[in-house]
């Protein structure tokens, strides 16, 4: 990203830095003209040729406001862009990553990327960029103007404590880096820990946990602080000591030069331009201990953003994908599958098979696999070949946008966007007919619940959907499935929120008016799932049954159990 970065823009750099070199050139002039003024003022014969340099200087400040106007243009404009074109293809490379990534990384610790990162990267593109220039050029040439403008024992003497500045910069900037970077990682954990506070404020107000979250937080804002503080005192250290060796600078040329002056071995004029060079110098040698530092934390942030860059999905797409335009059957031999980075297997030996316009319910106990079973379906994770299969082509054969059009998936956590009600139903659509999405929420049995709204499908749900109950988030996101209308739809767990008959109400309508499209329902309630034409019955990963719900009971085995404990439940709450 910032290689491509550079080879868009290194000709704006180019016209920037001479523009920037060319600001210096005549600001180097300045002292020389000022110089001849002064001198001319002490035996002044024709005030004309004071008047010349005066507008001589107006005319040095005119180009050097000309050339301020364009540096800023060319490089502070550049750095500008790289803002905007870093945080858009760092958003494209993160959505472009499947979900071991998601799994890995919080959205809190993603932001940071987005924040502080890609700020930091872009100072050093923009005023670490001018610095270094000025830095550069402006030290050479204040140099080369002192000596021949003025003396060159003078120089080398006022010349003495400068480099001082250089090792100061060097050794305080590899010390600003590694503060830098562990600052940054600080700022991302805080950032995440905030993230996920807010989001779960429900829980920890329902809990009574504030004093313990806020304890949580302080010791996280004081870590970073306490990191901050320490890069605060290396730059504390670095300052006053750099600005020390410039006034040394400046009390080596009034030890020297003054005598020199009485002596008239050197004119008034050109003392005072030399002590004004000296000011120039001083600038540029501290620019370069400033733009140490701001290179050093853009190399931080640089370092941090190149993980991301870097960062390739464990899903590996085919060079040559198969296209498919719908869904017949799915088949799973003998799958055995652990999440990526992990050692357990969480499917072990799964044989599974789905024909279209069947309905197959998956039940077991917690933590079964039953989940991720419809995840690798989904083509979520990676597995391996001759595995999966879709209408008898390898899974790993078929681009996993092309699975994902024709699969809708609902999965246990519910996800509503802070927008109407209409447009989180109407989400996939670009444009889309408001009697549609009424249709699919009267399937999904919430339509009831939007006509009572204030304002209807205008009404604005709330972040996550916090104006929503559990229910009727959960019947929002199937209607907004169903709307997709794809060949598989894929329900995991998703209207636990809601009472066994509503549920049960709900499958039997998306059986009845869904015909022809398959239906993989994940459930704990088993007596939804009395018409399912198949029943996968899952414990530690390994499907121990399978058949319809009748054939189950009669085997009575680990279904009929827990088919049995429901309805003892059912009677007592009855």
């Amino acid at each position: 990203m910032f290689r491509e970065f550079i080879r868009k823009r290194w000709h704006f750099y180019v016209f920037g830095i001479i523009s920037l070199i060319v600001i210096d050139l005549l600001q180097l002039f300045v002292p020389k003209v000022i110089s001849k003024a002064i001198n001319s003022l002490q035996s002044i014969r024709d005030i004309s040729e004071v008047r010349f340099l005066v507008l001589t200087i107006l005319a040095l400040a005119f180009g050097m406001l000309l050339g301020r106007f364009w540096w800023r243009y060319f490089i502070m404009g550049s750095a500008r862009y790289f803002d905007y074109y870093a945080k858009k293809n760092l958003f494209d490379k993160i959505l472009s990553l499947d979900m071991h990534f998601f799994d890995k990384h919080r959205s809190g610790d993603i932001m940071a990327y987005f924040t502080n990162d890609v700020s930091t990267v872009e100072r050093m593109l923009g005023i670490g960029v001018v610095q270094l220039t000025d830095a550069l050029f402006m030290s050479s040439m204040t140099v080369f103007f002192m000596a021949t403008s003025t003396n060159w024992r003078l120089t080398l003497t006022a010349l003495i404590p400068l480099p001082g500045i250089i090792l100061v910069s060097l050794f305080f900037g590899k010390l600003i880096f590694k503060r830098s970077r562990y600052t940054q990682d600080v700022y991302m954990d805080l950032s995440g820990y905030t993230e996920e506070t807010m989001d779960g404020i429900r829980v920890i107000k329902s809990f009574s946990i504030l004093p313990k979250i806020e304890e949580l937080f302080d010791k996280k804002a004081k870590e970073h602080f306490t990191a901050t503080m320490s890069l605060i005192r290396i730059w504390g250290i670095m300052w006053p000591l750099v600005h020390f060796i410039g006034t040394l600078a400046f009390f080596l040329a009034l030890t020297v030069g003054g005598p020199m002056v009485v002596k008239g071995t050197v004119t008034l004029g050109d003392y005072v331009a030399f002590n004004s060079y000296i000011g120039m110098l001083v600038w540029p040698l501290t620019a370069y201990g400033m733009v140490m530092n701001v290179i050093q934390q853009g190399r931080a942030s640089l370092q941090r953003l190149k993980e991301i860059s870097n960062a390739e999905p464990v899903v590996i797409e085919p060079e040559k994908p198969v296209k498919i335009d719908r869904i017949d059957d799915i088949t799973i031999n003998n799958l055995w599958f652990k999440y990526p980075g992990t050692e357990r297997y969480v499917l072990k030996g799964v044989n599974f098979e789905v024909k279209r316009g069947q309905f197959v319910g998956i039940v077991g106990t917690v933590g079964s696999g039953k989940s991720t079973l419809v995840k690798v379906i989904s083509k979520f994770y990676p597995v391996d070949r001759g595995k999966i299969f879709i209408n008898g082509i390898d899974i790993n054969d078929i681009h996993s946008q092309d699975i994902r059009r024709l699969i809708s998936y609902v999965p246990q956590e519910t996800f509503l966007f802070s927008d109407t009600v209409a447009k989180n139903v109407a989400f996939a659509m670009e444009e889309f007919d408001l009697e549609e999405v009424k249709q699919y929420v009267k399937l999904s049995a919430v339509d009831e619940d939007i006509e009572k709204f204030p304002e209807k499908y205008d009404t604005v749900v709330g972040q996550r959907g916090v104006m929503l109950s559990g229910g009727q988030k959960q019947r929002l996101t199937i209607a907004r499935a169903l709307m997709k209308k794809a060949d598989v739809y894929i329900f995991d767990d998703c209207l636990s929120a809601v009472d066994p008959e509503t549920e049960e109400e709900i499958i039997q309508t998306l059986r009845d008016k869904m015909k022809g499209s398959t239906m993989i329902i994940i459930t704990h309630r088993l007596k939804v799932l009395q018409n399912a034409d198949v029943i996968y019955v899952l414990d530690q990963g390994v499907i121990l049954e399978k058949g319809t719900h009748y054939e189950l009971l009669q085997n009575d085995g680990l279904y009929a159990r827990m088919y049995k404990k429901q309805l003892v439940i059912d009677d007592n709450q009855n």
